[in-house]
């Protein structure tokens, strides 16, 4: 159940995340076509270019710097959930290993005990 509202939950930050770029992308294509189309010199079309790819360049490191922060926080906290469960496992497995090796130390020994008797009774 909580896989599927981990895989939900991706989904919907992939949605929003496309969502925001396609808002982004479709903002710089306006700006731009308005620029273009606006009555100015060609040295302050350049200008006014130039001062928005500035503006949404730092916009858009900003966003992929935050976009990549959380997948990093959340990449660990899965990583630890992982860990965690995994050691876990690994510990009951050996607990279970353990206790195994010891029922047949015993069961050998009792067999071995056993094995003597018999050797003596017929000696």
């Amino acid at each position: 159940m909580a896989l599927e509202d981990d895989n939900h939950e991706g989904e919907v930050q992939r949605g929003v995340g496309l969502l925001i770029a396609g808002f982004a992308i479709g903002a710089l294509v306006g700006s731009v076509v308005g620029l273009l189309f606006a009555p100015k010199s060609g040295k302050e079309l350049r200008g006014d270019i130039k001062d928005k790819s500035t503006e949404y360049y730092g916009k858009a490191k900003d966003a992929t710097t935050k976009a990549y922060e959380s997948s990093r926080e959340k990449v660990g906290t899965y990583y630890d959930a992982a860990k965690d469960y995994l050691d876990e496992k690994v510990s009951g497995i050996k607990g279970a290993v353990e206790t195994g090796i010891k029922t047949a130390k015993e069961r050998v020994k009792k067999t071995q005990e056993s094995v003597d008797e018999e050797a003596e009774e017929k000696a």
